[in-house]
């Protein structure tokens, strides 16, 4: 079995990481994830022009390009910040640069830079993925096998599907996890009632508690495992079943002698990361009462230092923290003695009602919008427009709405015959337009200009619109 280093390093180039150890780091990440962010409205392909005004807008933000030891410094002084960016990415192999034949210049994403850009979203990604999902269909499946006639219909990639489901269930488990100590950090950094009450209510409550605790009980996950767990056994000792797999096994792999070696191996894999599911469960409910006891006891001590005693506290802790560092908490009262609690009594001054009386106010004529407008509102309204247009305009609905003309390979149809009615036509037909040079498009289009050129140009009246006349003809 090949190592993985010498796999994928003899597909990618050793610059192709420097880019995220390198002091630019940061702003490459940014500038990548604008660029890919982009790439699906543009027909996943992007002009050289595009790629540097997102630049810009990353490094107008305020990062700073630095130079780097690798980097070709006569060339780096001449070019602009965006294009010694560009020009980095491109050869380090994150972005495809493809010179065309009418010298236009069109750049794709590397498909391992789409794969790594995603795993590193998933990083950082704050929210918190429902786990039980994964782990209940697995479970199903896998109980299921303590019938015959289930463990004769089980193939090979779903077996393998299996162990991948419960992987990724236990990776959302030890996210979760990771996000409770994450939470139980923060608590203890907050500085006022308010900030701690947030973080347990608005937050911890929010996407933890109903998030997770609530799917895991209405799973009933332990029963389906120990269900599944049995399915398991039932299969392992099935040696007809056994031989189903490995033939189905051999339709994709050639290592006849290590089949039956090889699901074995994988039954033996997904028993074990079925029996990690519970134990880490539990390290997840052990985090969340860990992130209880420290928001109860940091409310206390926000409470405590905040009050009139403030200076009695702080000396009482401060002398704890210098004489009595080695002791046990359930052992500080035979070391210190403390004066008994004095609470003040606590309640409302004056007798009006707390309710706030609701506020009216008077109606009010509209305003008309002002018939004129400045430069400043009409160049809004234009990047507005261009913004929505952007947005609207796709590949896909290019290719949805041909496909709506049941034209058959090689059929063609011209914009006079097409029935065009109201703006999401029109858009359509826009769509059509832009991206008809697009590697994904399944058509081609061609204007009456372009094959009759001697010809005047006819245009078709198509929704109070006037198109120039064009022929479309499916791939």
């Amino acid at each position: 079995m090949t190592a993985l280093g010498t796999s994928l390093f003899s597909e990618l180039s050793p610059k192709f990481f420097g880019v995220l150890t390198g002091l630019n780091a940061r702003i490459y990440l940014d500038v990548l994830d604008a660029i890919e962010r982009e790439m699906p409205s543009r027909g996943d392909a992007m002009e050289r022009a595009e790629a540097l005004e997102i630049i810009d807008r990353v490094l107008a933000s305020g990062a700073v390009l630095q130079d780097e030891a690798d980097e070709e410094l006569a060339g780096a002084e001449a070019d602009q910040p965006s294009s010694r960016a560009l020009r980095r990415l491109i050869e380090s192999g994150w972005i495809e640069e493809e010179k065309r034949s009418d010298y236009r210049r069109v750049l794709f994403l590397e498909p391992a830079a789409q794969t790594l850009l995603e795993a590193l979203r998933a990083i950082v990604s704050q929210t918190i993925a429902s786990f039980t999902g994964k782990l209940r269909l697995v479970c199903d499946r896998l109980s299921s096998l303590r019938f015959p006639h289930s463990r004769m219909e089980l193939i090979w990639e779903e077996l393998k599907s299996c162990l991948a489901q419960v992987r990724a269930g236990l990776r959302e488990l030890r996210m979760i996890r990771k996000q409770v100590e994450r939470y139980a950090q923060r608590q203890l950094k907050s500085a006022t009632i308010a900030e701690a009450l947030d973080i347990i209510y608005n937050e911890f409550s929010t996407l933890i508690t109903q998030q997770c605790y609530r799917e895991l009980i209405h799973a009933r996950l332990p029963e389906r495992l120990r269900e599944a767990m049995e399915g398991l056994s039932e299969l392992e000792q099935d040696d007809l079943a056994l031989q189903r797999l490995a033939e189905d096994f051999l339709r994709t792999n050639s290592d006849t002698a290590g089949a039956m070696a090889e699901i074995h191996r994988t039954i033996e894999e997904l028993s074990l990361a079925l029996g990690d599911v519970e134990p880490t469960a539990d390290r997840v409910d052990t985090s969340a009462a860990d992130f209880a006891r420290r928001s109860r006891a940091r409310i206390r001590y926000i409470q405590d230092v905040g009050s009139s005693r403030r200076q009695q506290v702080k000396t009482i802790f401060d002398y704890v923290r210098e004489h009595l560092a080695e002791v046990r908490f359930a052992d500080l009262e035979d070391k210190l003695v403390l004066p008994p609690m004095r609470l003040a009594d606590l309640g409302l001054i004056g007798e009006r009602s707390l309710a706030k009386s609701r506020k009216t106010y008077e109606a009010t004529t509209r305003c008309p919008v002002p018939p004129t407008l400045s430069d400043q509102e009409r160049e809004e309204s234009l990047r507005e427009m261009e913004k929505n247009m952007r947005n609207a305009l796709r590949l896909d609905r290019a290719n949805r709405f041909l496909n709506r003309m049941d034209l058959k390979s090689g059929e063609s149809m011209t914009s006079h015959a097409m029935s065009i009615h109201g703006e999401d036509d029109i858009l359509d037909v826009i769509s059509c337009l832009v991206f008809a040079s697009a590697g994904g498009a399944n058509y081609r289009l061609r204007t009456l200009r372009e094959s009759q050129p001697n010809q005047p140009v006819l245009m078709d009246p198509k929704s109070d619109f006037e198109i120039e006349r064009f022929e479309v003809e499916m791939k």
